[in-house]
């Protein structure tokens, strides 16, 4: 073989064994030593990984997520709730009025019948009034008709005594009456 040849010779010679040692994976490049030692750093890494790392940050995030679950169903029974306090509250208000309404028709209708009531009592007093003015005026009108009854028949009998004291004229007797009739008037 010629000394150029030589050195492809040995090259191949050289790549067929490496070939043979690594089983094919020298060809690529691969070093199946590192290959192999670079396989179980990352197989250990990704183990310290998922021990350590993975499964916190999982459970962190699953108790992240039941958290979030648990607000969001807290702010449903709210929402349900402020619902329902809602309802209670227009329900209340509605009876409420109702009440109101119903006591202030009690109390009007009491204040209707109370302002008969009194306006009754009221009449019944100015015709007791009117009553016990009357009889009074009625019991001054006998006192005044007896009096004047009593003056009339004083003036009389003291007419007839000075009419028998002195004889009497009959212009005089005319005289006399006429005085009593103007003492009567």
């Amino acid at each position: 073989m010629s000394q150029e040849a030589l050195p492809v010779y040995e090259a191949t010679q050289e790549t067929a064994q490496t070939t043979e040692a690594t089983g094919g994976l020298g060809t690529l490049g691969i070093n199946v030593n590192i290959f192999a030692a670079q396989l179980v750093n990352f197989i250990i890494v990704l183990l310290v990984l998922w021990r350590w790392g993975y499964r916190p940050i999982v459970k962190l995030l699953d108790e992240r997520q039941k958290k979030v679950e648990k607000s969001l169903q807290d702010a449903a029974d709210i929402e349900k709730r402020v619902v329902s306090l809602e309802e209670e509250r227009k329900s209340i208000l509605s009876q409420a009025k109702h009440e109101a309404s119903v006591v202030l028709e009690k109390v009007q209708v009491d204040a209707d019948a109370r302002k008969v009531d009194l306006l009754l009592k009221a009449r019944e007093e100015v015709n007791h009034v009117v009553q016990q003015g009357k009889v009074q005026l009625l019991a001054e009108k006998e006192s005044m008709l007896r009096d004047a009854r009593q003056e009339i028949v004083n003036l009389a009998v003291e007419s007839a005594r000075k009419i028998l004291e002195e004889s009497i004229t009959e212009k005089k007797s005319q005289a006399l009456a006429e005085e009593v009739i103007e003492k009567m008037s």
